[in-house]
């Protein structure tokens, strides 16, 4: 089921949020042999030192991200591990703005408005759910 006020499109993807980029990277590319989403540069890493890379299996997409990068977009100071956010839900949405206000509007934690993230190539913006799960509305087109 849909929520036509949030906008839902689509989940967008888990994103696992790494200390030490190239070992994740090479565990889920050498060792589990998952799939790059894209195979063209820019949208993987040009060494195992990331700080970025998506895996696609059955359309869906897990990513690797620095959690150093992770943190700068939310303008969180970077954190010992202990603690911290491990994984993102990622929901694509029509329209960043809108979300955040209807789910502000519905008692949300907000913890960072609607942004552009050029570097991305989309706007998003972060909210946690009651036990602290980082959760991304994202805004792109195809």
């Amino acid at each position: 089921m849909s929520d036509a006020a949030l906008g839902l499109v689509s989940y967008g993807q888990t994103r696992v949020l790494v200390d030490d980029f190239a070992p994740s990277y090479r565990f889920y590319r050498d060792v589990l042999g998952l799939p790059l989403k894209h195979e063209t540069p820019g949208d993987i890493p040009e060494s195992d030192d990331g700080p970025y890379a998506c895996f696609s299996l059955d359309g869906r997409d897990l990513a690797l991200f620095t959690r150093a990068y992770q943190d700068a977009a939310i303008g969180a100071e970077h954190r010992p591990r202990e603690g911290v956010d491990g994984v993102v839900v990622v929901l694509r949405v029509a329209d960043v703005d809108k979300a955040i206000e209807v789910v502000r509007d519905r008692g949300a934690h907000i913890v960072a408005e609607p942004a552009d993230q050029p570097a991305w190539g989309m706007r998003v913006a972060h909210l946690r759910a009651p036990e602290g799960t980082l959760i991304e509305f994202c805004q792109y087109d195809d």
